[in-house]
């Protein structure tokens, strides 16, 4: 994923924190608070390139990244990909000879890029 201010791409990142009002973007940007930007996703669909650019602003600035809000509150593009982060991964089917494993619970984290 870019963050981009156009017609210039400040640079590459990628999404460590993804909510509904904003994302946390690791990388290198120089970019001041309040700046207005375009976070673009870049998908492969069917063997084709399709850029979805989120309207966002520069929320905080720290070194190891920056902290983004969407625009618009609950940018489709963004209702999107967390439903499909969150949807349950198939399980690998246990050996017969030994009993089902207990599943842990563990939080699922967002990452995209």
């Amino acid at each position: 994923m870019q963050v981009s201010v156009p017609p210039l791409i400040i640079g590459t990142g990628r999404i460590i924190n993804i909510s509904i009002s904003g994302a946390w973007i690791s990388g290198k940007f120089d970019l001041p608070p309040l700046a207005r930007a375009f976070v673009v996703f870049n998908f492969a669909l069917g063997g084709q390139q399709e850029f979805l650019p989120i309207a966002c602003y520069v929320a905080r600035v720290r070194p190891e990244g920056i902290g983004v809000e969407w625009r618009e509150l609950a940018p489709q593009i963004v209702n999107d990909l967390m439903l499909f982060a969150a949807e349950p991964q198939p399980r690998a089917a246990a050996p017969a000879a030994e009993p089902p494993a207990r599943e842990a619970q563990v939080p699922l984290k967002t990452q995209a890029g």
